[in-house]
């Protein structure tokens, strides 16, 4: 219960920053390229962090490093309402990526060392997702709907989504103070950087990677989308809410299929999901695409995890190197989107990520998987 809490709060403040960084940097002046560096930088951040603390999980005391984490979460998502330009918001981003990065493995070692299902454990982050997206929700409709004639601009509502985000770490801190030590095995010395492992599951991480671009370009710019076909801030938040709603309720049922279906039906899905962005002309039409990434989100991390964990040895390494591959491809997803946006508009976009969806699924089609 106690896991299940933590990953519901810490995926929380998560989606509560994602969903507005992309405005509030519009806000404050970015170009379309510079959102795309503000975000990339992130990524490029829990990219480096959950490398380094991936494999730092099998061997440091993992409670050490959920405190670090959380609390330094905390203090970084708080100070993101003190940005007043893009590069400070972009340096505040990239503190916020490093700490993000630290605790993902950890709980992960937890889950297996507990024995808890990895499906219902997973269904936990789209969960989070949604109350971040709800409370994002709350927020704005209160300042633009109910205290209209108080706000003085757009700042009241990134202060009080950035100080909730702040709160639900300080709360994950002291949650993670009442958990059990784990014992760690014994571990034999080896590459730090897991190129073994790497190497092993190489087309899982590299078709993720893919996918993982596509998906990326497209969330960058999503909000500034659904914005210019008519929606305020709290529908876009609604808007968002979809997605994770649905993952919730679809990832407690995948743990008794096989890992090598769900893998293909994610990455096929989510070529069809980007595809069914690119003809709106309203914005309440992003719904029919939300469910569909809701379904193909579910499958691929899902099924990706559990192949993971079940065919490696180094579990927390090779179940955190996964986090890494979404860091990684959100650096360059990121930029992509930004700049296709810049150059193309927005449905050139939603294009590239079903490209890279398809190039996903051929790389995981062309090697033949090895368990299951």
């Amino acid at each position: 219960m106690k896991l299940n809490a933590l990953q519901l709060l810490t995926n929380s403040a998560i989606m509560m920053s994602i969903i507005f960084i992309p405005l509030f940097a519009h806000d404050i002046g970015a170009s379309g390229s510079q959102i795309g560096l503000i975000v990339a930088v992130y990524a490029a951040s829990i990219f480096i962090s959950t490398y380094i603390f991936s494999r730092a999980s099998d061997s440091l005391r993992p409670k050490t490093l959920l405190y670090v984490g959380f609390l330094s979460s905390t203090v970084t998502f708080f100070i993101q309402m003190f940005a007043s330009d893009p590069f400070t918001l972009g340096v505040i981003r990239a503190l916020t990526g490093f700490s993000i990065g630290i605790y993902p493995a950890v709980m992960i070692l937890y889950v297996v060392n507990s024995r808890q299902s990895i499906g219902k454990f997973s269904s936990f982050m789209p969960l989070g997702w949604a109350v971040g997206n709800m409370m994002v929700f709350f927020v704005a409709a209160y300042w633009e709907v109910f205290a209209k004639d108080q706000i003085s601009g757009t700042g009241e509502v990134y202060r009080d989504i950035f100080a909730l985000a702040s709160l639900f770490y300080a709360i994950s801190f002291l949650i993670a103070l009442t958990l059990p030590d784990i014992e760690m095995k014994a571990k034999k010395k080896g590459d730090y950087f897991s190129i073994a492992v790497l190497k092993k599951n190489w087309d899982i991480y590299f078709g993720f990677f893919l996918r993982q671009i596509g998906a990326n370009s497209v969330w960058v710019i999503f909000p500034l989308y659904l914005v210019s076909l008519g929606a305020n801030k709290y529908e876009v938040a609604l808007i968002y809410t979809i997605n994770p709603v649905l993952q919730f309720f679809i990832m407690r049922k995948l743990d008794k299929y096989d890992t090598r279906p769900l893998i293909n039906v994610g990455y096929l899905v989510s070529a069809a999901a980007f595809l069914a962005f690119m003809p709106l002309t309203i914005y309440y039409q992003a719904i029919a695409g939300m469910i569909l990434i809701a379904v193909s989100y579910s499958c691929l991390y899902v099924g990706s995890t559990a192949f993971l964990i079940k065919n490696n040895e180094d579990k927390g390494t090779a179940a955190g190197l996964l986090y890494s591959m979404m860091a990684l491809a959100s650096i360059i997803g990121s930029i992509l989107g930004g700049i296709l946006l810049e150059h193309f508009g927005f449905r050139l976009v939603m294009a590239a990520g079903s490209f890279f969806a398809v190039l996903g699924y051929l790389v995981v089609r062309f090697k033949r998987f090895e368990g299951t």
